[in-house]
């Protein structure tokens, strides 16, 4: 059986219960639910591992050049600044600098905030107030602009707000 390594296992979870599945990491049962515990199970987890891979071989065998991988947008770099957490693993393009990993929110119930980077305790109190979002965590290099879709997943309670019906008018 394959292992995975560190970085990649903690990048998988929230609130210590492994995403995509019901048990904690160490094979236990998750308990049951308390308040606001299951708005933040990750629903509809999408890796980007291997296209990441994919990527860095290409840049390693000089199909793609330094200049297509390390472009990232300024503001992407001062949202690594100020609201990134560390990846735990330095840059694979420069290894000068450790990643950070930034999470953008998106969804229909967020209306203006849509877009913005938000930080973990920010993300556990939007789960528990709306009913679905979508997270994405960018990983990047502050020093030489290295930037990639790390993952996706979607957070919030899951139920969505009834809407009453008007009976229609003769």
């Amino acid at each position: 059986m394959r292992t995975e390594p560190p970085e990649r296992r903690s990048a998988r979870t929230l609130g210590g219960v492994a995403a995509g599945t019901g048990q904690r990491r160490g094979g236990q049962d998750r308990p049951r639910p308390r308040s606001g515990e299951e708005s933040l199970q990750r629903r509809a987890v999408v890796d980007y591992a291997l296209q990441r891979r994919s990527r860095l071989a290409d840049v390693y065998a000089g199909r793609v050049s330094l200049a297509d991988v390390c472009d990232a947008h300024p503001y992407l770099l001062r949202a690594a600044k100020f609201h990134g957490t560390p990846a735990g693993s330095s840059c694979p393009v420069c290894r000068k600098e450790e990643l950070s990993e930034v999470q953008y929110v998106y969804g229909d119930a967020l209306r203006t905030t849509a877009g913005q980077a938000k930080a973990h305790a920010e993300l556990a109190e939007m789960a528990g107030r709306l009913a679905e979002f979508s997270v994405y965590v960018v990983e990047v290099c502050r020093s030489c602009g290295w930037n990639h879709l790390a993952m996706s997943y979607v957070l919030g309670h899951g139920s969505a707000a009834q809407r009453t019906r008007r009976a229609a008018t003769e």
